[in-house]
């Protein structure tokens, strides 16, 4: 698809034509990664992944989840400042 650089402010930038944003399942404000490659403009969305909690834990090794006496005394202190409980 043919597009043109054009003026914005001090910037310069692309229209991304509507039927380009729906076949990547894109709109307005999303992030997306810009990088140039073998002299090419690689424009690619940048998806957030999404993970239970079970997920995660399941990726940690038990001796990780162990709370020494530095963590038990950290989680057991009084707020110091304006911390909302």
């Amino acid at each position: 698809m043919e597009t043109v650089i054009r003026k914005y402010g001090n910037s310069k930038g692309v229209i991304i034509p509507a039927a380009l944003l729906k076949e990547l399942d894109l709109d307005v404000n999303e992030k997306i990664d810009v990088k140039t490659e073998n002299g090419r403009i690689i424009i690619e969305p940048m998806r957030q992944l999404e993970y239970s909690l079970d997920e995660l834990l399941a990726q940690c090794s038990p001796e990780t989840m162990t709370l020494d006496d530095d963590d038990k005394a950290w989680l057991n202190d009084s707020p110091v400042g304006k911390e909302a409980l």
